[in-house]
């Protein structure tokens, strides 16, 4: 939805114009139809990642009223038109008071009780808001939605989608503001890693979720947090590799790595955000990816996907030798096919010099159709990973954190639903998983689950 935002208009706190007016000036002001209709927001604090919205980073907010005490609202078939339609309100941060120059009281005699609700961000591409409200009498059914909402595929490109409901009129909220109360309404999840396996030296650069939730929609209601997700939740695959920059973890039996789960790391790497790395999704119930009887995920079930580099840990003669991704399988078959992807690194910092690398022949590309060169400066190195997947479960509700904490001491994993070998085993399957819990306003942790793997 392309929008132009309107500068919101110059305000005096309402604590000055009260002083300011006698009685017979309130009367007046409250029979003026050029009164602006006045708003203050309130969010949770916690956000250490920009996509997260807060009070503080909130650049704007989009408005709907509906307001039932104006029958020339009401069509012939009793749709309720909309008061305020999708009207931009810009945050600005020195004014406690928000509006615009069309966020207006009603005339007098149409002065009843407004339902406000509010949303941000702008709308993805493809969604689009449908109102199907009715007035009867004086019975108002709301019945108001967003359709087509869709999470972004790359995790980087995800944003916070907040909502707020609030009612209130002239009479009460000419001085004091509509306050909008806007809740979470996608649930964030985080992945974690620690462990130093014995016989090997895993390197990650990149994540991948399977089977989550990415495109439903919202329904508009007058209850705490504005709404809720109706309907058919469409599944999908989101993902972040690792881009110029991005400091590949490595999992191995130095000082600097994570040997406990106290002392796990992020893999979601640093260009999703600072220390606060996430993905958004859409709150669900999810089962695990039954990588016995569906490897490649027919059913839609969810797994999480590390790209990861695996290496021997003590070699008998130099340098470790790559153990996954693999030339051939465990049983000696061929497995060229296996899908790699291909990063360039700075041999002294580890960390990412490029995006995605496509490899043809043995010359490295930056694109796909093998049209743009890719030269390597002495340097640099390329490395090559692999997917390694394992199934997890989720009860996913708005507005809580879940981190994902996976444990590689003793294996590494299955093969992508993707690969070839969907669902087998990499090297060692065993990789534990437990998952914490809690809410963006950092209360106790509500619980601890452990998924098979």
């Amino acid at each position: 939805m392309n929008t132009t935002i309107k500068s919101p208009l110059c305000l005096i706190s309402a604590a000055l114009l009260l002083a300011a007016c006698s009685e017979e000036d309130v009367a007046h002001l409250s029979d003026s139809e050029t009164n602006p209709i006045r708003f203050r927001t309130s969010l949770p604090t916690l956000s250490s990642r920009a996509q997260i919205v807060t009070n503080d980073n909130l650049p704007h907010f989009f408005v709907t009223a509906f307001n039932p005490a104006d029958p020339d609202l009401v069509t012939p078939t009793g749709l309720m038109k909309e008061y305020i339609s999708q009207e931009p309100i810009i945050n600005d941060a020195g004014l406690e008071l928000l509006t615009s120059d069309k966020c207006l009281w009603p005339a007098p005699g149409k002065d009843g009780n407004l339902a406000f609700f509010a949303f941000y961000p702008d709308l993805t591409d493809g969604a689009g808001l449908v109102n199907a409200t009715t007035l009867s009498g004086n019975d108002l059914a709301i019945d108001y939605k967003l359709t087509d909402f869709r999470v972004a595929a790359d995790i980087a490109d995800q944003q916070d989608f907040i909502t707020a409901y609030a009612t209130g009129s002239m009479e009460k909220n000419l001085f004091a503001g509509i306050t909008l109360n806007f809740e979470h309404q996608l649930s964030r999840v985080e992945l974690q890693a620690w462990g130093a396996n014995k016989s090997c030296n895993i390197e990650i650069a990149g994540v991948r979720l399977g089977g989550v939730g990415v495109e439903s929609t919202f329904d508009f209601q007058p209850i705490d947090g504005g709404g809720q997700w109706v309907g058919d939740l469409g599944k999908g695959i989101v993902e972040y590799i690792y881009r110029k920059g991005d400091q590949i973890v490595s999992l191995d039996r130095t000082a600097g790595s994570p040997l406990t789960a106290d002392a796990a790391v992020s893999i979601m790497g640093s260009k999703v955000g600072t220390a606060d790395n996430c993905a958004m999704l859409l709150p669900a119930t999810y089962s695990g990816w039954d990588f016995l009887e569906d490897g490649q995920n027919q059913k839609n079930q969810m797994y999480i996907s590390v790209l990861l580099r695996v290496v021997d840990a003590t070699p008998t003669d130099g340098e470790g030798q790559q153990q996954y991704p693999f030339t051939h399988n465990i049983d000696g078959s061929d497995a060229l096919n296996i899908p790699k992807v291909y990063l360039a690194v700075d041999k002294l910092t580890g960390k990412t010099v490029s995006s995605r690398l496509y490899k043809n022949g043995n010359d490295y590309f930056t694109d796909e159709t093998f049209t743009s060169a890719y030269t390597l400066t002495a340097d640099e190195e390329v490395k090559e990973f692999g997917w390694a997947a394992l199934p997890v479960t989720g009860e996913w509700e708005p507005g809580y954190v879940y981190t994902y904490t996976l444990d590689y001491t003793s294996g590494v994993g299955l093969h992508d639903p993707d690969s070839p070998d969907a669902g087998k085993p990499i090297i060692s399957d065993k990789v534990g998983v437990s998952v914490s819990v809690k809410d963006w306003q950092t209360k106790p942790s509500s619980g601890v689950v452990v998924p098979g793997s």
